[in-house]
């Protein structure tokens, strides 16, 4: 198996947010009940593609999890979770290859971990707005 990947790449040039929602709240014109609808709506689709990731590794299945990876991106730049989507681009990337579903695996735990932050990030930015 080749690792082509370090996972301490993570692209660090972001800034120090983990994620940022200045740009969606002037689009709502920042209306909190919009934004928790956007959050809930990028939660269910991070839960889906945790629970396909899972059925897609047992499956071997590279090219369905490169396609899962896809399909939260757009969410996620909305609130510009950058790392995160560093992560779901290394994905991508692994799963190019053959034989990587241990890398993939990896970087699918390490992905978790980092949502937990962004979500802990993107309340605390919606709590700080005036009512």
């Amino acid at each position: 198996m080749i690792n082509i990947f370090n996972f301490s790449t993570v692209k660090k040039e972001h800034g120090k947010k983990k994620a940022n929602i200045s740009k969606i709240k002037e689009d709502c014109l920042a209306d909190k009940d919009y934004l928790n609808e956007i959050m809930l709506l990028i939660n269910n689709n991070i839960d889906e593609f945790y629970e396909n990731t899972e059925i897609y590794l047992k499956a071997k299945d590279r090219f369905s999890i490169s396609r899962a990876a896809h399909k939260v991106k757009n969410g996620l730049e909305m609130v510009q979770a950058f790392t995160l989507l560093d992560y779901l681009d290394m994905i991508q990337k692994e799963c190019q290859y053959v034989d990587t579903y241990q890398n993939i695996k990896q970087l699918i735990t390490d992905f978790k971990v980092e949502y937990q932050l962004v979500v802990i990030e993107l309340q605390s930015q919606i709590d700080e707005m005036e009512a």
